[in-house]
């Protein structure tokens, strides 16, 4: 059992498509003394596998989750889900140029870019998302109402380009049209204007989210 500010926790879900993968995290997991429980899955209903995780219990996720039917979406959207359930959860991932849904990079504090995390890491990511839960937020993290202007659009890769004059007058931005409300969608046309709250602290644009959108 760990403790994490008023948490006692006994449990690790491990979610990974990769059954090789789900034993070594195991090791991992027991270092901790906490107890590992590898989901073989299949995920085809995330809000019902939400509703069985535990108090106690937090979630260690891969990114990729679609190969073999073992999810119906990627371990982006699977974390974001448990955050806003109130579930302290880390993303792994070993892809360093892994594009992550803006519109779930709000709720992934717990972001490990690593396919071998040491207990330390694991427990950090949990940490921060417990915090953040309690509505604490690192400078980085923290989002504010700005203004973001559309640059140009790519229809082919669907994707559109934005300026967010307080983080970056010049950098462009991509961001994956279907991860927009669809009343958003319907202004994409390039100097359009709208109001997001986003993490303009980042040093990364990768690091940006979006959320909360207000068309003008």
């Amino acid at each position: 059992m760990i403790q994490l500010h008023n948490r006692s926790v006994t449990r690790a879900l491990i979610v990974d498509d990769d059954p090789e993968a789900r034993q070594s995290y195991e090791y991992i997991i027991e270092e901790l003394e906490l107890d590992p429980l590898p989901v073989d899955g299949p995920l085809d209903n995330l809000p019902a596998f939400i509703k069985t995780i535990q108090p106690s219990d937090v979630l260690l996720c891969d990114y990729h989750l679609r190969l073999h039917n073992y999810a119906t979406c990627d371990g982006d959207e699977l974390v974001a889900e448990c955050y806003k359930a109130k579930v302290p959860a880390v993303l792994c991932t070993t892809i360093a140029d892994a594009v992550l849904r803006r519109d779930c990079l709000r709720y992934i504090p717990g972001l490990i870019k690593s396919g071998n995390p040491d207990p330390s890491q694991l427990v950090d990511g949990w940490d921060r998302c417990i915090t953040e839960m309690n509505g604490r937020f690192d400078p980085a993290r923290r989002p504010w109402r700005t203004l973001v202007r559309v640059a140009e659009l790519d229809n082919q890769r669907q994707l559109v380009y934005v300026i967010v004059p307080p983080w970056d007058v010049r950098q462009k931005v991509p961001i994956e049209t279907a991860s927009l409300p669809p009343e958003i969608r319907e202004h994409l046309v390039p100097d359009h204007r709208f109001h997001a709250l986003v993490n303009t602290g980042a040093d990364n644009h990768e690091d940006l989210f979006f959320e909360s959108w207000e068309p003008e």
